[in-house]
């Protein structure tokens, strides 16, 4: 360790570490703007169901709600694991999915005193595309470490 530090190696791995935090902050920055086109399309397809039933009104809405923000996360968590520089690139997944998570809490504004079963709803439509960022850097990983076969063409 000595060594590296000695060497320089300790600046450039702090290069390196911000600039794969700013390729996390950009990809979800990036994501919730291209989120708004998708949701309103969702919106339109949605639009009229009804959600009867505590298990249909805390869980199966804010997952229908949140699907466009899970799908653009899963995206951009795919677009960390392919752009950072690292060995384990899904670890960089986290800084985005925490972003989503943390921020997806944010927002809720409520007339009366909240119940159990809107924190449930709250937390669902907060970890739900968190999750979602993560899966997608894990799909991209394993995209990204299969060897594609030679592709040969016959003359």
């Amino acid at each position: 360790m000595a060594i590296a530090y000695a060497c320089g190696m300790k600046p450039i791995l702090n290069v390196v570490t911000a600039k794969n935090l700013l390729i996390g902050a950009g990809a979800y920055y990036l994501s919730k703007w291209l989120v708004l086109p998708l949701a309103i399309g969702f919106a339109k397809l949605t639009q009229g169901h009804t959600y009867e039933g505590d298990f249909a009104a805390s869980v199966v809405m804010p997952l229908v709600v949140h699907f466009p923000t899970a799908l653009v996360a899963a995206a951009a968590g795919a677009t960390v694991v392919w752009l950072v520089e690292s060995g384990r690139p899904v670890r960089w997944t986290i800084f985005p999915a925490l972003l989503y998570g943390l921020l997806g809490f944010l927002g809720y504004h409520w007339a009366r005193h909240p119940l159990f079963l809107d924190r449930v709803q709250q937390t669902v439509g907060g970890v739900f595309p968190a999750l979602a960022c993560v899966v997608g850097g894990m799909v991209a990983s394993r995209r990204r470490a299969i060897p594609h076969a030679a592709q040969v063409s016959p003359n």
